[in-house]
C-alpha cells in the first residue's frame, strides 16, 4: 500500500482529509492554522487513511488518524500509526501525546498507555485539540520511543561494502535503526559504482562519504549499540575501544571494488554484495531484540554473517 506523506498539504488535499475526518467525527476545524504533518494512504486516487503529527518540541501530538469506513479492519490504521512513529522517531521526537474518544483499546494495543490530561506538556494543552476540539471526556495517551539503535559497519577503504550496508539498513530500518560505516583505511571516497546502484534500487545515498572508525573511538563519540566488520581484513585488525559497549559480529564478504576484468564483471561483483547485504540486514532488523538475552542475540548475529547470499533469478 503506497504512503504518501505530505509535509505541507495542499489546499485541494486538505479538503479530501477534512472530509474522511469528519466523516469519522474527529475534529478538522484547526488543520489550516495548525499545520499538521499527515501521513496519508491512497487507493485508486482517494485517500482512504490519514493521520497526522503536530510538533512540540521533543514532544508531538498523534491526531487525526482515521480509515475510510469501507476500509476498516484492513490493518490501514496500523500502518499509518508505524509510519508516524518512524517520522517521529527521524525527527527525535521521545514522545507521542494523543486524545481519543474511540479508539482507546487501538491504541493501548500498539503500547500506549493512558496519562492524566493534565500531564501533557504545557504547550500541548495549549493547542486546539485539547483547549476545545476534543471533550473532556476523551482518554488522554501517551508512548514513550524507543531510543533507535545505532549500528556501525567496518570495513577497510569503506568505500563500498560498509557504505553500502549504511545506506541499507537506513532504508531497511524505517527510524528503529541508525547505520553508520567507517574503515580503518579509508579510502577519502564512495566508490561510484556502489552510489549508482544503490541510487537505480531506490535506496537514499544522501550523506554517504568514507572517513575513519577514529570518528566512532574519539570521546563523546555516538553510543554505538551494534558494529559489524563486513571485510576480513577490518576483522584481523585490532579495533578501537567503542562508547557503549557494543554487541559485535563478523559478517564478512568479497570485496567488490577488487574485482577487475569488464564493466559487466565489476557492475555483477557489486550486486552479489548489494543482494548479499540486503538478505542479511532484513534478517538483522526483523529480530526481536527485546525478547533475546545477550547469549541468544550473538548466536542470532553470527548466523546472519554466515547467511549465504540469495541465488541470481
Amino acid at each position: 500500500m503506497p504512503l504518501s506523506l505530505m509535509n505541507a498539504a495542499s489546499a485541494e488535499e486538505l479538503i479530501e482529509i477534512r472530509s474522511l475526518l469528519e466523516s469519522s467525527g474527529l475534529p478538522a476545524s484547526d488543520l489550516a492554522s495548525a499545520r499538521p504533518e499527515f501521513v496519508t494512504i491512497r487507493e485508486r486516487g482517494r485517500v482512504v487513511a490519514a493521520g497526522a503529527l503536530q510538533r512540540f518540541g521533543s514532544t508531538a501530538l498523534l491526531r487525526s488518524v482515521t480509515v475510510a469506513e469501507d476500509r476498516r479492519g484492513s490493518g490501514l490504521g496500523r500502518a499509518i500509526v508505524l509510519e508516524l512513529e518512524r517520522l517521529a522517531r527521524e525527527a527525535r521526537i521521545e514522545r507521542l501525546i494523543l486524545l481519543t474518544e474511540t479508539a482507546a483499546g487501538f491504541f493501548a494495543r500498539h503500547g500506549y498507555q493512558v496519562i492524566e490530561r493534565s500531564a501533557a506538556p504545557a504547550d500541548v494543552q495549549g493547542s486546539e485539540e485539547f483547549r476545545s476540539l476534543c471533550p473532556a471526556s476523551a482518554t488522554c495517551m501517551a508512548k514513550v520511543l524507543d531510543r533507535p539503535y545505532n549500528v556501525l559497519f567496518l570495513c577497510t577503504g569503506n568505500s563500498a561494502r560498509s557504505i553500502i550496508a549504511e545506506a541499507l539498513i537506513n532504508h531497511w530500518g524505517r527510524g528503529k535503526f541508525r547505520g553508520f560505516s567507517a574503515g580503518s583505511h579509508p579510502r577519502g571516497a564512495v566508490h561510484p559504482i556502489a552510489l549508482e546502484l544503490l541510487r537505480r534500487m531506490k535506496v537514499p545515498t544522501d550523506g554517504l562519504r568514507s572517513k575513519s572508525w577514529d570518528e566512532f573511538a574519539a570521546p563523546g563519540a555516538l553510543h554505538l549499540d551494534f558494529v559489524f566488520t563486513v571485510c576480513d581484513t577490518a576483522a584481523g585488525e585490532g579495533c578501537p575501544y567503542w562508547p557503549g559497549q557494543p554487541m559485535t559480529a563478523h559478517w564478512g564478504l568479497p570485496d567488490p571494488a577488487a574485482v577487475e576484468g569488464t564493466e559487466t564483471d565489476k557492475w555483477l561483483a557489486f550486486r552479489s554484495t548489494f543482494q548479499a547485504l540486503d538478505n542479511r540486514i532484513k534478517i538483522f532488523t526483523s529480530l526481536p531484540l527485546t525478547s533475546l538475552d545477550r547469549i541468544k542475540l550473538q548466536e542470532r548475529l553470527d548466523a546472519i554473517g554466515k547467511t549465504a547470499p540469495p541465488e541470481a533469478p
